[in-house]
């Protein structure tokens, strides 16, 4: 709730000062464009990615947050706000970074630096650089608390600790944010993973398996999304599909130097360099047609349910009355098989999860 406060208060500050003290925005509104042609559309594509990127990774992990929801409805608020909310959030960036190189002779797109600036401008700048600094402190760690901490917490017993270890100083962070160029370069960079990830996550639930899952199953290690010795080999060769036409592009945006002047010691043809501006794209649809086409072509019968069959936590919230599995799957293109009546609760007896609700259960049966 702090951070709710804290950060839109301290970012339209920071923009007011600078757009009074520049006497405007700037000239940001008045600028021409200087590109045309291909080179204005791949521009376009990799600002697209860049954007895109920063929620690579609430993509693949929505459901930590989501699955705490009444129903599956409950997401949907979100909808209209977030573009509208980071609209404004990119305007106050824009806005404010202009204005900066009408004060400053330079344009200053991090807003620590701009609070630096005030620190020999006397008492009354100090204390607004400090409090400042502390807006962006408290929505920094209070971002990566919500957005972090809690995937981790849900799978590790110790996670939060180990992602705040690796997170916060293994992976050195600090070097991420040295320039506007080595920012930009990491968010284009999460897409070629990660964008693969959210696309075959999204197409095995909608397109191959058409919403129907056995919930519990997905808890027992050696039940039917076993796979092939625990490995879906479909939607790793997948994944490699769709990120290694963009691994030279990464090298090469990852080897640029934060001095433009200098030349990249990472040499690439053309064409690699066009396809990494949109990786984002390249990685979610490709990784989507070939997991669906490989799942179509060599289909995993025992994956395949013909309706969703839920735990009975889930039955106590009203979503179904059905406590035991069918166990009836599609088999290929044609035919079903079936697998026997499965008793939900004692499926995935192995996981923790299963092992309290079933201490639950019979909790309340005595």
């Amino acid at each position: 709730m702090i951070k709710l406060v804290a950060a839109p208060v301290a970012a339209l500050a920071t923009m007011g000062w600078c757009v009074h003290k520049a006497g405007g925005s700037g000239n940001i509104f008045a600028l021409k464009a200087t590109v045309s042609g291909s080179t204005k559309v791949y521009l376009v594509l990799s600002s697209m990615s860049s954007a895109t990127g920063s929620w690579a990774t609430l993509a693949c992990n929505i459901p930590d947050f989501s699955r705490y929801a009444r129903t599956s409805k409950g997401q949907f608020i979100q909808l209209p706000f977030l573009p509208i909310i980071f609209t404004i959030c990119a305007v106050i960036g824009i806005v404010t970074t202009s204005a900066t190189g009408v004060i400053y002779g330079e344009l200053i797109w991090n807003p620590l630096e701009i609070n630096a600036k005030w620190l020999d401008m006397g008492h009354g700048y100090r204390a607004f650089a400090f409090f400042c600094a502390l807006s962006w402190y408290i929505a920094q760690v209070g971002t990566n608390i919500t957005a972090n901490s809690i995937s981790s917490a849900n799978d590790l017993t110790r996670g939060c600790i180990i992602a705040a270890i690796v997170g916060g100083w293994v992976i050195v962070p600090w070097k991420i944010l040295s320039s506007a160029t080595t920012f930009l370069a990491f968010m284009s960079g999460y897409s070629v993973f990660l964008a693969p990830i959210a696309g075959i996550l999204a197409s095995d639930y909608w397109l191959v398996k058409r919403q129907n899952i056995d919930v519990p199953a997905l808890y027992d290690p050696h039940g039917r999304y076993q796979y092939w010795n625990g490995i879906n080999w479909r939607a790793l060769l997948a994944l490699l599909t769709a990120v290694s036409p963009n691994l030279p592009g990464l090298g090469y945006a990852i080897g640029a130097p934060n001095d433009p002047t200098k030349p990249n010691p990472v040499h690439i043809s053309q064409g690699a360099k066009n396809l990494y501006t949109f990786d984002w794209v390249f990685g979610f649809v490709t990784s989507i047609v070939v997991y669906v086409a490989l799942s179509y072509i060599f289909p995993s019968p025992e994956a395949f349910v013909t309706e969703t069959t839920y735990g009975h936590d889930v039955i106590d919230g009203g979503v179904s009355s059905d406590v035991e599995s069918t166990g009836v799957v599609h088999h290929g293109h044609g035919g079903e098989k079936d697998f026997g009546n499965v008793d939900a609760v004692d499926i995935g007896t192995d996981s923790r999860l299963h092992k309290r609700e079933k201490r639950e259960a019979e909790a309340t049966v005595a």
